[in-house]
């Protein structure tokens, strides 16, 4: 029994880290090869319960003990009592695909580690903000190391660039040296306003690759270093790292296809890449 609220414990804990960090969902409907995303919203359990419900079934455990089967019966509220909710899945043709699926699977990133449990679709929910989808309790997570988030070098012909804004300032415009699902960075010829490490700026991605939607979030400036210019060596100028921060699901989608595209594009190929559908633009 002991044992099996730990493993209750363990699921719950995961799943608020992930609510608390509001991360990024990877959904995967079951039969299918796309991938959507969403966010979690809300669990039907949290810490308090757990606890109180640990401490009486442990106070108890030496009399459940004495019946057959007992402690499975005490392992804990029954699993179709709990769910979990999480935002409507972007892109949004995914809302009406999941409610028919046998399984749905979801992943996520904590820390080192990447996450994944099968679930299953229950109902949409009304939330203050709209609908929701209700899914059924994580049984378990697998565990694997974390993927190393994916960086590209964006070539200095490539008309892509970031509009940088900190509050209270002018916004200015700078070329974006790298790119990655988590962040960028990006150097320019002057700034208007300095910036620090911690600085919280606003980013408006463009370029031609976005078919004239650009992404559009926040940041936080992690990084400074002095770095060569990529077209006169003797040059060196001052290289930023954002962290992207509240990025939208929508847009955390987008630039992860931006990173692919960015990618394919690099290598010789279109941006619908090879074995991938093509789209009709990198916005979701």
């Amino acid at each position: 029994m002991e044992k099996a609220l730990q493993h209750h414990a363990s699921v719950l804990e995961i799943l608020h880290r992930a609510v608390g960090e509001s991360v990024l969902l990877e959904v995967r409907i079951d039969g299918e090869e796309k991938l959507y995303g969403a966010r979690l919203l809300a669990l039907s359990e949290d810490v308090e319960n757990l606890k109180k419900q640990a401490e009486d079934l442990l106070l108890s455990r030496y009399a459940a003990q004495v019946h057959a089967g007992a402690g499975d019966a005490a392992s804990g509220p029954e699993t179709d009592e709990r769910w979990i909710l999480i935002t409507p899945l972007e892109p949004p043709d995914g809302n009406m695909r999941i409610r028919k699926a046998a399984k749905v699977v979801i992943g996520f990133c904590l820390g080192l580690e990447l996450f994944r449990t099968v679930v299953s679709f229950r109902k949409v929910q009304r939330v203050e903000t709209g609908q929701a989808i209700e899914l059924s309790w994580p049984p378990a997570f697998q565990r694997s190391p974390k993927r190393q988030q994916h960086r590209v070098d964006i070539p200095a012909d490539m008309d892509l660039e970031v509009q940088v804004q900190k509050r209270g300032a002018e916004p200015f415009t700078a070329r974006i040296v790298d790119l990655s699902p988590g962040g960028l960075s990006f150097t320019c010829d002057a700034l208007s306003v300095p910036l620090e490490s911690g600085d919280k700026v606003g980013l408006s991605i463009r370029g031609e690759i976005l078919m004239g939607t650009p992404i559009i979030t926040f940041g936080t400036i992690t990084s400074m270093t002095r770095a060569r210019d990529c077209k006169d060596v003797q040059v060196s100028r001052q290289l930023y790292g954002v962290q992207f921060r509240m990025l939208s699901v929508a847009d955390a989608m987008s630039v992860d296809r931006l990173v692919e595209a960015v990618e394919t594009i690099t290598k010789g190929g279109s941006p619908s890449g090879a074995g991938r559908p093509a789209r009709k633009r990198l916005g979701v």
